[in-house]
């Protein structure tokens, strides 16, 4: 395993943890490295030190718990600060205001904590969705699938396309020329680009790093819309300004759905 697999999981292991006792030592001996190897191979590899990066991610969960009832002093000693001057401190850095303030004004709204990961190269065949009109708003416009007819290939044919373990995407995309409208692509990763029904068309989608949020379940087609439509909203509206990262726009971002798990990728790069 390399370098970039090792900070891949390092990273996801923080994500799962942040309420433990959590150091760039723990976390050096956890992977088998020195100390300052590892902390400058972290850096180089999510271009911010380890304890930015833990500050960061315990910041915004914090924020998060602020958000869903908890108190001030509270959410400071979850996130590992001794003191709520310290924690006011640190928490106006990150948002540009107190987290009084922050409940106030985010009172009502979507919050979330992505998952930073890579994903690898993979193909998706899928039906092709064109947009209704010209002026369209994406953000309003997630999971475009649900209503449309799946009618032009077979469940069997359909099956056939589906890679063992892996999900569908949903996506908003242009013609690779550019001189197409927009439209939305539906369908499963694929194992075998050869086997393409008819009525479907293959994509490929570059590896990325990405920011990747769970969009909460929902008991309805229309509810897990809905929940979709608040992701996108808070991911661009909201969650952009306050991280340290920008889209990458030489990736592509997508739904993902596996099982009754739904998920946004959106690719990322430090800012």
């Amino acid at each position: 395993m390399g370098y970039r697999e090792d900070m891949e999981q390092c990273r996801e292991y923080i994500s799962k943890n942040l309420h433990e006792d959590i150091t760039a030592s723990s976390l050096a001996d956890l992977f088998g490295y020195s100390f300052y190897h590892f902390c400058h191979v972290f850096k180089s590899s999510s271009g911010i030190s380890v304890g930015e990066y833990l500050r960061d991610v315990r910041l915004s969960q914090a924020a998060v718990d602020i958000m869903n009832g908890s108190s001030v002093t509270e959410a400071a000693l979850a996130a590992g600060f001794e003191t709520p001057s310290g924690f006011d401190r640190a928490f106006r850095r990150r948002f540009s205001m107190n987290p009084t303030e922050y409940r106030k004004r985010k009172g009502g709204n979507f919050t979330m904590i992505p998952e930073i990961k890579k994903f690898e190269a993979f193909t998706a065949a899928g039906y092709s969705f064109a947009s209704p009109e010209d002026e369209l708003d994406i953000l309003e416009n997630g999971a475009y699938w649900l209503g449309r007819k799946f009618d032009a290939v077979s469940k069997e044919d359909y099956s056939k396309l589906c890679a063992k373990g892996k999900g569908e995407i949903g996506a908003w995309m242009h013609p690779s020329d550019k001189s197409g409208e927009l439209y939305y692509f539906f369908g499963p990763i694929t194992a075998d680009k050869s086997f393409i029904p008819e009525g479907m068309a293959a994509i490929d989608v570059p590896a990325a790093e990405y920011a990747v949020f769970t969009v909460p379940k929902a008991d309805t087609r229309e509810g897990l819309n809905e929940n979709i439509k608040k992701t996108w909203k808070f991911i661009f509206n909201d969650w952009f300004d306050g991280s340290s990262y920008k889209f990458d726009h030489t990736a592509m971002d997508f739904e993902y759905y596996l099982g009754e798990d739904t998920f946004i990728y959106v690719p990322v790069v430090n800012k």
